[in-house]
């Protein structure tokens, strides 16, 4: 992937990890119920005469686990993937001399923001057009 488009592609990364660790976060809370059983005991003074003692918890069927266990694992590399093009996109931008440029390519290409908006956002001259071709010529040095 060439420098221009891991820029163009910054959002759908974030969107993308973001969409994957919800997935993962909901995985984790899927396939449980609640459980209740018995256990024999005595207590540590006298009468030492066993009892039962009640004990509850959630569980997850062995095979609901498994399976859980292994949506995790491949969503976990496909977020290991994206954070290392996410990571890339973020050395490119440090490649970019100048702050007005970073903040106008981030504000284009991470936050969403139309040339309009940047262009208040930056102020002073800068008009919507001005700030679509500045941003071009930059993209085009890479």
């Amino acid at each position: 992937m060439t420098s221009k488009e891991l820029i163009e592609h910054y959002a759908d990364l974030k969107i993308e990890i973001g969409q994957l660790e919800h997935e993962i976060a909901d995985l984790c809370g899927k396939g449980w119920r609640m459980e209740t059983d018995t256990v024999m005991a005595s207590p540590t003074h006298e009468p030492y005469k066993s009892r039962p003692i009640p004990i509850s918890g959630f569980v997850q069927s062995p095979k609901t686990a498994k399976a859980c266990k292994r949506l995790i694992q491949i969503y976990d590399e496909k977020l290991r993937n994206l954070y290392f093009w996410q990571n890339k996109a973020e050395e490119v931008f440090d490649r970019i001399p100048e702050g007005k440029a970073r903040a106008i390519l981030r504000y284009r290409y991470i936050d969403g923001l139309e040339w309009q908006a940047i262009a208040a956002k930056i102020g002073g001259n800068a008009t919507e057009d001005s700030i679509r071709k500045y941003a071009t010529r930059i993209l085009e040095k890479f």
